[in-house]
C-alpha cells in the first residue's frame, strides 16, 4: 500500500493531514459510470477508502490494524514507544528469552490464538504440574488443609453474590476472615491460614486481597494455562507481519495527545501527537480505534474534544487497573526443586490474627517484627523457568503495593536482599549457601506512562466492570471505537481477549462505514 502525503507537520496549528480519497493502491481506480454502480451496492463505501487512525500498536491495535486494512481501509497506527507490542515485551538474549510482559497463554481449550503455537512453531510449556507452598517456616505439608479452605470460601462467594445480586461489595481479605470465623467446622490453624492462602490470588489479578473485590474475584482458571518458552513477541510479529509490508502504517515515536472525535463521522476525527523530536503534528481520519490502556484514561495522559460519553467514562471509572510485577533471579546454579512448575509462598498471619497463642506463635510473631521488611511478609509465585526454559532463574511474581516499590528499586544488591529470605526457603539442601547471583531484572510497568502506570484491568472493590462492557456497547456504531484487554469480560486480562477486541473494534468501524467484513481471521492458516 502506498502513501503519498506528507507525515510530520511541526508546527503547531499547520493545515492536518486529510482523509485518503483513494490516492493509494488499496483499490483499483475507476471510472465515473462504474463508480457510481458500486455506489448503489453493498460495497459502495469500499470506493472511498475509508481511513482511521489507531492509537497504540499494542496486541489489540495491531490487530485492529490488520482486519481494517485487509477490508480495504487505509490505516495509520501511531504508537508512543520506539517498538511494538504494547504490554507484551520479550527480551531476547542469544538463545534466552525473558517475557516482561505477557507470558502465558490462558484458557486454551477456549483460546484461538492456540492455533499460532505449530503454525508459527512456537516452543511451549503447559504449567499445570502441582506447585509447592511455603511459609517462614518452611515447606508446607500434603496437609495444609488451609489451601483448601480458601478454595471453598472462592466457591461460597461465587454463590453468595449470585444469590443475593444486590449485595454489598466487600474487600476479599475483610469476608474470607468472616468466613474463616464462622466456619464451625475447620480447625484454628485452618482458620488463622485461610485468608493467608486467598492472597495467593493477588498474583494473577495483580493487586491485594486488601483491595480486590469480592463481588468480582476471578479465582478459579479451570482452563489450562501454557508458557509460551518460544517468546511472546512471535505471535505480536505474525499480528504485525501484513501492516509492515508498507513502513508508513506503523508510526512508532508518535505520543497522541489528544483526540478529536465524533459520534456519527459527520466531522472528521483530528488527532494530535508529538514525534521523537517534540513536534507537534495531526491526522484527519474517518474514525479513530483507542487501542491503550485503561490506565492511561484514568491518568487522563489523553484528552479527548468533546469529552468522551458520560457512560465510557462512568464505565473507565469503575473498573480499576492493578499491577502485577515480575522479577526475575539468574543464578550460576539451581538450588530449588526441579519437579515443580511453582513455588507459592503464604505469609504468616499476624498476630491479632492468631487465635492459638502457643511459644511457637509468640516466636513466630517475634520473627516477623525482627524480620519486617522482607519479601517473607508478601504472598508471592515464583515461577520456576528451569523446568520451563532450561535457564538457571526463578521469576518471582508480585503484586500492588509491593509493585511499586520493587519496581522503583534502582540497586540489584538492595532487591536481592529483599527476596534472599524467600531463596533459602526454597533451598532442596538447607545446609548449603544459595549460589552466585548472576543477574536480576524488575518490571517497570509502574513507573511507565504508556503502560497506564500498571499492568492489566483489576476488579477492586466497588467496580462493576459490565458498566463499560455496555456502554462500549451501546456505542458500537460510533466512529470512536475502544480496544484492549479492558473492553471484554471474556479473557479480560489476557492477550487473546485484547486481540479479540481489536477486532471487534474494526469490525463494528466495517459495519458503520458499510463495507462486509470478509469473515477471515488468517489463524490456522498457512
Amino acid at each position: 500500500m502506498a502513501q503519498s502525503f506528507h507525515v510530520t507537520s511541526s508546527i503547531t496549528g499547520s493545515s492536518p493531514l486529510k482523509p485518503s480519497n483513494c490516492g493509494s493502491d488499496l483499490v483499483a481506480p475507476f471510472d465515473a459510470s462504474t463508480r457510481d454502480e458500486l455506489k448503489k451496492g453493498p460495497n459502495a463505501a469500499r470506493s472511498e477508502c475509508k481511513k482511521v487512525v489507531v492509537v497504540g500498536a499494542g496486541i489489540a491495535g495491531l490487530r485492529a490494524g490488520a482486519v481494517l486494512q485487509r477490508n480495504g481501509c487505509e490505516v495509520i497506527i501511531l504508537e508512543g514507544r520506539d517498538r511494538i507490542g504494547g504490554r507484551i515485551l520479550t527480551c531476547r538474549k542469544g538463545d534466552h528469552v525473558r517475557d516482561i510482559g505477557a507470558a502465558w497463554m490462558h484458557e486454551t481449550s477456549q483460546n484461538e490464538l492456540v492455533k499460532l503455537i505449530p503454525q508459527l512453531a512456537i516452543p511451549y510449556y503447559y504449567d499445570d504440574g502441582l506447585p509447592l507452598y511455603f511459609t517462614r517456616e518452611g515447606r508446607a505439608g500434603s496437609q495444609f488443609k488451609a489451601k483448601k479452605v480458601a478454595d471453598e470460601f472462592a466457591d461460597y462467594l461465587e454463590w453468595y453474590y449470585e444469590t443475593n445480586p444486590d449485595a454489598e461489595d466487600r474487600p476479599v481479605n475483610d469476608f474470607v476472615r468472616e468466613f474463616a470465623l464462622q466456619h464451625q467446622l475447620i480447625t484454628e490453624d485452618e482458620r488463622d491460614w485461610a485468608p493467608q492462602a486467598v492472597r495467593e490470588v493477588e498474583l494473577w489479578i495483580g493487586t491485594s486481597t486488601d483491595q480486590a473485590s469480592s463481588k468480582h474475584l476471578s479465582y478459579f482458571i479451570t482452563e489450562r494455562n501454557l508458557y509460551m518458552k518460544g517468546g511472546y513477541d512471535r505471535i505480536v510479529n505474525w499480528t504485525a507481519e501484513p501492516l509492515r509490508a508498507d513502513p508508513s502504517i506503523i508510526r512508532q515515536n508518535h505520543r497522541v495527545e489528544n483526540v478529536e472525535w465524533s459520534e456519527d463521522g459527520a466531522d472528521q476525527a483530528r488527532v494530535q501527537y508529538k514525534d521523537v523530536e517534540g513536534n507537534i503534528g495531526f491526522l484527519e481520519a474517518d474514525a479513530v480505534i483507542m487501542a491503550i490502556p485503561l490506565g492511561v484514561y484514568h491518568h487522563d495522559l489523553i484528552s479527548f474534544t468533546p469529552p468522551l460519553p458520560s457512560d465510557i467514562q462512568e464505565g473507565m471509572s469503575r473498573f480499576s487497573y492493578g499491577a502485577l510485577g515480575k522479577v526475575f533471579f539468574e543464578f550460576a546454579d539451581v538450588f530449588w526443586s526441579k519437579d515443580n512448575d511453582q513455588f507459592v509462598f503464604y505469609p504468616s498471619p499476624e498476630e491479632s490474627d492468631t487465635s492459638s497463642k502457643s511459644s511457637m506463635d509468640s516466636q513466630t510473631s517475634m520473627s516477623s517484627i525482627i524480620e519486617k521488611d522482607n519479601i517473607l511478609n508478601y504472598a508471592t509465585v515464583t515461577i520456576n523457568l528451569w523446568i520451563m526454559t532450561g535457564a538457571n532463574e526463578l521469576c518471582v511474581q508480585i503484586a500492588e503495593p509491593l509493585t511499586q516499590r520493587i519496581e522503583a528499586m534502582q540497586d540489584p544488591k538492595e532487591i536481592y536482599a529483599f527476596f534472599e529470605p524467600l531463596f533459602k526457603l526454597y533451598r532442596t539442601e538447607p545446609y548449603k549457601a544459595l549460589p552466585r547471583l548472576i543477574n536480576v531484572e524488575t518490571t517497570h510497568w509502574t513507573q511507565d506512562p504508556l503502560a497506564g502506570y500498571g499492568s492489566y484491568s483489576a476488579d477492586k472493590v466497588g467496580d462493576d466492570p459490565e458498566l463499560l462492557i455496555g456502554a462500549l456497547e451501546k456505542h458500537k456504531g460510533s466512529r470512536l471505537q475502544f480496544a484492549g484487554e479492558h473492553c471484554t469480560l471474556v479473557g479480560n486480562g489476557c492477550v487473546h481477549g485484547a486481540f479479540k477486541t481489536g477486532e471487534t473494534a474494526a469490525m463494528n468501524l466495517l459495519a458503520s462505514f458499510g463495507i462486509p467484513f470478509d469473515g477471515e481471521n488468517g489463524i490456522g492458516m498457512k
